[in-house]
């Protein structure tokens, strides 16, 4: 950005001025003073990249910079903005925040330089694609179906990945910015950490979930859902931001789509189906096209090829196994299917490595084991040659008793790449046997 001389002399008067006000807030009680060359980490941060980087997908950086799109103001109330620039340090810091700083001198003049990047942060808020719609995934453990009444009631139903409960916050942040502030008089707790939700009916509760306790399913399709998934189920449910961050700091949501399906290493099922009576808008991701995942602690580098047909998609491909540094790793098949919503997927896959030693689950013989990946596009970095996935991953245990166990989450990261035409003919030419 170029400025002309006298703008850029009335900003520097502006920062001169704004910053000795800056400095009154960051000055300790006893203004004790460490004479240290030593760096902390704040310093390679870079606020404007660090800004640019927030992904809109996450709820609590979308509604944060809903509010400050909303209300531009905010950003010149001093104290609101050193809290601002305290929460951009969090994301690149990550559990390190106490480390953020070597001394009083380099943190206040730190957040004093840092009014320099006002106006290319005012930017990058006011150019940042916000969606009005995000996805949440859930996993749902069912009951025993009573043949008698056609219910099959839900024993759990948890979020995965992102969350929705009372409120959307940022408890790093928070954290993170109470360490990197104690001992001046900058007050944390007026900043919006939390933004409160408010349900369809305005009441400050979060949206009902599309499910009740139970589900009314007729007896073939409960037989086919047990046979082939046993108890657990999954769904994407779709979210729609209607009003947020009106200064009171709440944020209005209302569930309009929403699949429940089950998922094996070669068939994805439909349970049921929900539509908002006027917001509906269902969409789904392209994923007729090649995705490379790859997870270092699963051992994971897989390259498969899907078949999209609605919100179903079955997958064929190729893994590599890992080497020792002696041999090469040899290549195994892998199947799959995935159920997909406008955003994020949840896709489960066979691989003969899943049936060694993984930690967190006991070799019961018989049992049957699958990864699942919960996944999202990361919008933020697609190209024309790639989308970027990242997400978490748990492998599944089922036992010949039908007894569900699964490991921690791990994460794993990857892309959907355009798939070359003789690759797409040779997926779509159908096996021949003598």
């Amino acid at each position: 950005m170029f400025w002309n001389i006298r703008r850029f002399c009335s900003l520097n008067r502006i920062i001169g001025l704004s910053g000795l006000v800056i400095s009154q807030f960051l000055a300790g009680q006893g203004y004790a003073q460490n004479l240290s060359t030593q760096a902390g980490k704040a310093a390679s941060v870079n606020l404007v990249e660090a800004a640019n980087d927030l992904s809109m997908q996450n709820a609590y950086a979308r509604a944060l910079f809903q509010l400050l799109r909303s209300n531009p103001g905010l950003l010149n109330d001093q104290q609101f903005y050193v809290n601002f620039v305290a929460y951009l340090i969090s994301t690149k810091l990550e559990h390190n925040c106490q480390d953020a700083f070597a001394n009083e001198f380099e943190r206040r003049d730190f957040f004093t330089q840092s009014l320099q990047a006002l106006p290319q942060l005012q930017q990058v808020i006011a150019n940042k694609t916000i969606p009005d719609r995000f996805e949440i995934s859930y996993q749902i453990i069912t009951g025993e179906y009573d043949f008698t009444t056609g219910s099959l009631p839900f024993s759990s139903i948890r979020s995965i990945g992102e969350r929705l409960d009372h409120s959307i916050n940022s408890n790093q942040g928070r954290s993170c910015a109470t360490q990197m502030l104690q001992g001046t008089s900058v007050a944390t707790n007026t900043f919006p950490w939390d933004f409160r939700i408010v349900n369809e009916a305005g009441e400050f509760r979060s949206p009902g979930f599309p499910f009740e306790n139970a589900l009314q399913v007729n007896a073939g399709d409960a037989r086919t859902l047990f046979e082939q998934f046993g108890r657990q189920l999954y769904s994407i449910v779709s979210y729609q931001v209607l009003a947020a961050s009106d200064g009171t700091y709440r944020v209005q949501i209302i569930p309009t789509n929403a699949q429940l399906f089950g998922l094996s290493d070669n068939a994805v099922v439909r349970a049921r189906t929900f539509a908002h009576p006027t917001l509906a808008q269902p969409s789904y991701l392209d994923v007729a096209t090649k995705l490379e995942v790859k997870s270092e602690p699963l051992n994971l580098d897989a390259a498969v090829v899907l078949e999209q047909e609605g919100f179903r998609a079955v997958a064929k491909g190729t893994g590599k196994g890992r080497g020792t540094g002696v041999t090469v790793g040899g290549t195994y098949d892998v199947s799959g299917s995935a159920a997909v919503g406008a955003t994020s997927f949840i896709m489960r896959i066979a691989a003969p490595q899943l049936n060694q030693q993984v930690p967190g689950l006991q070799n019961v013989p018989g049992s049957k084991r699958y990864l699942t990946l919960y996944g999202e596009i990361d919008f933020n970095n697609i190209t024309a040659s790639s989308a970027p996935v990242t997400g978490r991953a748990v492998v599944l245990q089922v036992d010949p008793n039908g007894r569900v166990s699964e490991t921690n989450a791990y994460p794993f990261e990857g892309q959907f790449v355009a798939t070359a035409p003789a690759e797409q003919a040779q997926a779509e030419t159908p096996e021949t046997s003598d």
